[in-house]
């Protein structure tokens, strides 16, 4: 097995990958629960935990037993199939939350491109605006992830310089709290 120092996993990532973030200069090989661990053993609380992707914190011991008895038996399957898995998870979130209906997601940047779709849909659909002419209302200085709709209602240029043309329909509003509207 071939050893590394923390500066030359560093150099390595900055070399050969996209430098879309910028990390802190901590090389993390490890976790258990909310603790994450450095190459040189140095323990971190885990304060990025919703940072990018949902975590479930690190090295869960019922999170790894349900994900091995699932992965023995079935891994990722194509929703061109029903599986047995899905509809009691639906039904469960469903009841949970008080909705009506789900659709999982692989990301949050996803989640975000389709809640668009499906707003703008309702907005022509259900309130009568005509064809392309719905404008979704954004809170200034938003994060939502990094595809070319997402940040084109981004009002951070770093997020933006080089991205255009952006997609249309995206009203900015100063974030507030005076500007919520709470149904």
């Amino acid at each position: 097995m071939v050893s590394y120092t923390p500066q030359e996993i560093i150099a390595m990532e900055k070399e050969f990958c996209a430098p879309n973030y910028a990390p802190l200069d901590v090389v993390i090989v490890r976790g258990k629960g909310a603790w994450l661990y450095d190459i040189s053993g140095k323990e971190y609380i885990d304060m990025m935990s919703a940072y990018s992707a949902v975590s479930f914190g690190n090295a869960n011991p019922r999170i790894i037993s349900a994900f091995k008895n699932q992965i023995l038996k079935l891994g990722t399957i194509s929703r061109a199939f029903y599986s047995d898995k899905l509809g009691p998870f639906a039904k469960k979130l469903c009841r949970m939350s008080g909705m009506d209906k789900m659709l999982p997601m692989n990301t949050g940047a996803e989640a975000v491109e389709t809640a668009i779709k499906a707003v703008r849909r309702w907005g022509y659909q259900v309130k009568g605006i005509p064809e392309n002419q719905a404008e979704i209302i954004i809170a200034e200085h938003n994060f939502h992830g990094r595809t070319t709709t997402v940040i084109s209602f981004s009002s951070e240029q770093a997020y933006r310089h080089g991205f255009g043309p952006f997609t249309p329909g995206f009203k900015e509003i100063p974030f507030s709290l005076n500007n919520l509207i709470f149904l």
